[in-house]
């Protein structure tokens, strides 16, 4: 089955740029699809081409996650203070 000739540009895009969700969306808005099919369609092109869709990183390398181990180690060393003192 070679969906990449079937789906359209855009959707290939979302996929690519890993966003599925979207991918799906504009799937059903392409073809009048219900969400069933155009999440399996999306699905079995995303099985034939697995290298194409990399892991998201972890929360730590977008700042987020930096953040929340800084206001845990400053919660900690408060604790520590107004334990000891």
């Amino acid at each position: 089955m070679n969906l990449e000739s079937e789906l359209p540009s855009d959707v290939l895009a979302a996929i690519h740029g890993n966003r599925k969700i979207e991918a799906i969306k504009l799937l059903r808005e392409h073809r009048n699809l219900g969400l069933k099919e155009a999440k399996d369609l999306v699905e079995i092109y995303v099985a034939e081409h697995p290298n194409l869709i990399t892991k998201r990183r972890p929360n730590v390398e977008t700042g987020y996650g930096r953040l929340v181990v800084v206001a845990l180690v400053l919660t900690a060393m408060y604790a520590a203070y107004r334990f000891y003192s």
